[in-house]
């Protein structure tokens, strides 16, 4: 996918034990710090100002993790079991934050994630993500994004305690389990299904995407750990849905018997061994059951980039600094009149932009882009020649950064209409929308030297058919 045009604008070396932050290099100050604790965890939030907000905001991640522990145990039978003191979670405010500590700990290992467990201390560290400004962190809380691999992260070190041998877990188990609790808390948080999700609903699409290209590996490969031909991405999102599958209700009972069996094993040469064994004698072949249970999920949306995530009756959109933010309903519009409409509001950050498209062919789409203090555009996009057609467009003071502005749209046959606040705009299309119409949401990039892409929500969205 390529960019959607843009209209608009660690020296500190942190060592980290189970304590927490044991010495700072070059007599600098340490970052702040904000520590909220739980039963079951410690949240320590580095890098964040001394403020209201930002207290808010560890309370929130607290929350989020708080609730992991006992998932988790009662996964593996143990639903009575306790820490033996609250495991410890860091949230860096930055990713060089993250970084830092990452290298230290792992040596750049799981650099690229922004999110990591480590064993020997039995602590979790996820950056804050997408980079935001504090200025969107105060309007919108931490991004959805941030909360999901805070539980996710939350799962892995609860594993670390209640299992002696968890180093010598199979991959489908580690990631598998994490996914599922994660899935379940923002279940919670967000309130609606994950397939509603972008998160978890782009998990979905990508397997569902190999079984209809025929390169989604049997069950029985995946629960051996034998799916190294698949991207980082889809071997993730395979084991995930390996183990949403397991979990089912006709098969719930069946796993925590397993995991339990899992718990008493024990460690080194051979456990894995053990726990395929296992895992194949308690669930047998159920290839095909899977590939069923693949063809009926459901998920509403395709992230492409990340990241959206519900915000109660809103959605906020962030984009990471280098790459836009793009996910696309999988529900199309099947109507003689295409009408889109509610309220939007663009966040301070290095860039102010947020897009919406619509019309999605494998030819091309429609888009429009909202500049917050400049314009909105409509662009055709080809992909053949990677050409932006401008269609139409105008300067317009209705949209003002921080503050939230309505819209709507129309299309019937080539006819375009926008309505923002008390302004109208109409635009002939080259083509008519197809017969099914996807649309989507994007929020765009600032280049690879900024501190934060765009950001911003979209309000009451409606998106319908007449």
């Amino acid at each position: 996918m390529n960019p959607i045009p843009f209209l608009g604008r660690g020296a500190v070396a942190l060592l980290l034990g189970p304590g927490g932050a044991t010495a700072i290099a070059q007599n600098q100050a340490p970052p702040p710090l904000l520590e909220r604790a739980g039963t079951n965890y410690v949240l320590r939030f580095h890098g964040a100002a001394d403020e209201p907000a930002m207290e808010a905001m560890a309370d929130a991640a607290l929350a989020v993790v708080e609730p992991v522990w006992p998932m988790v145990a009662k996964s593996f039978g143990v639903p009575d079991a306790r820490p033996a003191q609250p495991l410890i979670v860091y949230l860096y405010r930055t990713i060089e934050g993250y970084e830092t500590a990452e290298q230290a700990l792992t040596a750049g290992r799981f650099r690229r994630n922004l999110a990591m467990s480590h064993h020997a201390t039995h602590s979790a560290h996820v950056a804050l993500q997408p980079p935001c400004s504090d200025e969107t962190l105060r309007a919108v809380g931490l991004p959805g994004q941030t909360l999901t691999l805070l539980a996710w992260e939350a799962t892995h070190i609860a594993r670390f305690e209640l299992c002696p041998n968890f180093a010598d877990h199979p991959n489908w188990l580690t990631d598998g389990l994490a996914s599922a609790i994660a899935r379940e808390v923002m279940k919670g948080e967000f309130g609606v299904a994950p397939e509603a999700i972008p998160f978890f609903a782009s998990q979905m699409v990508r397997v569902r995407g190999l079984l209809d290209a025929r390169k989604l590996p049997p069950l029985k490969s995946v629960l051996a750990d034998r799916i190294d031909d698949l991207a980082f991405d889809e071997r993730y999102a395979t084991r995930a849905q390996a183990f949403a599958f397991l979990a089912s209700e006709e098969r719930a009972a069946k796993l925590v018997k397993l995991l339990a069996k899992v718990r008493s094993f024990g460690c080194g040469e051979g456990c894995r061994k053990q726990i395929e064994e296992a895992t194949l004698t308690t669930f047998g072949d159920q290839d095909k059951a899977f590939t069923k249970h693949v063809t009926e999920s459901a998920p509403q949306w395709e992230e492409v980039f990340r990241s959206l995530a519900p915000h109660g009756k809103e959605w906020v959109q962030i984009a990471f600094p280098d790459k836009n933010a793009l996910v696309w309903q999988r529900k199309p519009i099947r109507a003689k009149l295409f009408v889109a409409s509610g309220g939007l509001r663009i966040l301070p950050a290095d860039a102010h932009q947020l897009n919406f498209l619509f019309g999605r062919t494998p030819e091309g789409f429609y888009s429009i882009a909202f500049v917050a203090d400049g314009s909105w555009t409509l662009f055709d996009f080809r992909v053949k020649n990677n050409e932006w057609i401008k269609l139409g467009g105008e300067s317009v003071s209705a949209l003002r950064r921080g503050y939230r502005s309505s819209f709507k749209i129309e299309v019937r046959g080539k006819q375009f209409t926008l309505r923002l606040d008390d302004q109208e705009w109409k635009v002939e299309l080259p083509r008519p929308l197809p017969p099914e119409i996807q649309w989507g949401l994007g929020a765009q990039a600032a280049g690879e030297k900024a501190a934060a892409g765009s950001a911003g929500e979209w309000f009451e969205l409606e998106v319908l058919g007449r």
